[in-house]
């Protein structure tokens, strides 16, 4: 399936099954409505994102991290990763090429952003806004942050080279 197919599906998704909020304040004692989800579906939710980006990495990077666990806050979901250098990698690393791994699994992520992104806005029916990566190797650590767009504005775009490739409005 490609990326656009994908897409379609995830807005196909959001008409017959929206979810309007995952960020249910548990300091402030109110009892969630019924469109937003109780806080025991918050938490599968975003075990569902943790294990959705383990299984992207165990299927580019040929292996994946041993724990993984996904932040949300309001518009920023951050999933941070431990574990999952490659062999290459970690002997690279041991040899004091830590600059090389770090590039390396930038140009990977960049590579299969897209994947990211369907993936997160399967599961929590928002779009994704911006995508960013980094890489701690010497800590054996790794983030996805996700910047969501804000509720309301969910529907999925389209291409980014759609969207860079209109001219701007004028007025």
């Amino acid at each position: 399936m490609c990326v656009r197919d994908a897409r379609a599906l995830v807005v196909a998704a959001r008409r017959h099954c929206p979810i309007t909020s995952l960020t249910v304040s548990v300091s402030t004692g109110r009892t969630p409505t019924p469109e937003e989800p109780a806080v025991n579906d918050r938490g599968q939710v975003l075990a569902d994102v943790s294990n959705a980006i383990v299984r992207i990495h165990k299927q580019f990077y040929g292996k994946g991290p041993v724990k993984a666990r996904a932040h949300l806050s309001q518009d920023v979901l951050t999933v941070i990763l431990e574990g999952g250098l490659t062999r290459g990698e970690q002997t690279l690393q041991d040899h004091g090429h830590e600059q090389e791994v770090v590039r390396s699994r930038l140009a990977m992520q960049q590579s299969i952003e897209s994947e990211f992104r369907v993936a997160v806005e399967s599961i929590l029916y928002r779009s994704v806004r911006s995508f960013m990566s980094a890489n701690d190797p010497s800590n054996d650590l790794q983030a996805e942050v996700f910047v969501l767009r804000p509720r309301g504005t969910d529907e999925v775009e389209g291409d980014d080279e759609t969207l860079a490739s209109e001219p701007p409005d004028p007025s």
